[in-house]
């Protein structure tokens, strides 16, 4: 069922509220204001895309860098659909340099102006590097979602996210550019790449899951072979995002084409884990 919410709940990360408790007692007020502003700005995009495409929201985080929001469209939506909703929030970024140029020089003082375009610039690049679960981090997920199967895009995805942050750990360790602001983002981050790692098995059955009870026509079909003794999981762990799947089996020398979803009701069914038995 739809939800009817036109504005989800939204909270506020405690990284943000350390962050808000910090520039307070430090006196860098202005500097919380021009963040949290860009923040909002650029979750901003994500949401009005969402609903653009009639997204079904459940609620936002707002943190330092950008946002989560959270919603009930997990492989429901084609990855089309995901890349712009995960872009919108840097094109928000974009806006603002654009506004900027065209807004009068005297609006805002000089230290303003000049604040509002680092903090800007490091918002955008910022969530575009490749982590989990920065838009940088998205793209690549959906990326790989395109060119392999699910299974192993969501490890090759948080892989290669633990791997960009070590190297940016290490960059900034080099470059003495570490401070506490950037130990508690990359602890965060950090942290989110565990979680991500323990729910991949959780991630991969909703997938399935989804393709089971709520099963979609899509343009491309995917062709598999594989032998009548080959374990129902392993072939189900070779299925792609917004493809539907035709399953080759190969038996005494005889080939027979099998529908995804009779993988599917083996699989959910927990019976007979390879189709020998059913072929």
């Amino acid at each position: 069922m739809e939800n009817k919410n036109k504005f989800p709940t939204i909270h506020i990360h405690p990284i943000l509220i350390f962050f808000i408790a910090v520039g307070i007692v430090t006196g860098m007020l202005t500097e919380l204001i021009i963040i949290f502003t860009l923040v909002c700005f650029h979750e901003l995009g994500h949401f009005l895309c969402a609903r653009f495409y009639k997204w079904r929201i459940e609620r936002i985080f707002l943190w330092v860098f950008g946002g989560t929001m959270e919603t009930d469209e997990a492989f429901r939506r084609p990855i089309k659909e995901e890349f712009f909703v995960t872009l919108a929030g840097p094109f928000q970024n974009v806006l603002v340099f654009i506004i900027l140029i065209f807004l009068p020089k005297d609006l805002f003082p000089e230290s303003v102006y000049t604040l509002i375009l680092q903090y800007n610039g490091a918002i955008l690049l910022g969530n575009l590097l490749p982590i989990w679960p920065l838009d940088g981090g998205k793209l690549v997920k959906l990326t790989l979602d395109y060119l392999i199967p699910y299974h192993r895009a969501h490890y090759w995805m948080v892989s290669l996210s633990v791997f960009s942050l070590v190297i940016g750990i290490a960059y900034c360790f080099l470059t003495d550019l570490a401070n506490l602001s950037i130990f508690l983002l990359f602890s965060f981050l950090l942290m989110e790449n565990r979680l991500e790692w323990k729910r991949r098995y959780y991630r991969w059955w909703r997938f399935l899951w989804f393709r089971w009870t709520e099963p979609k026509r899509y343009p491309k079909t995917e062709w598999l072979t594989f032998n009548d003794t080959e374990n129902v999981k392993v072939v189900l762990q070779n299925f792609y995002r917004n493809r539907n799947h035709i399953i080759i089996l190969e038996k005494d020398g005889l080939s027979y084409p099998v529908p995804e979803k009779e993988f599917l009701r083996v699989y959910m069914n927990g019976k007979h884990l390879t189709m020998n038995k059913h072929v």
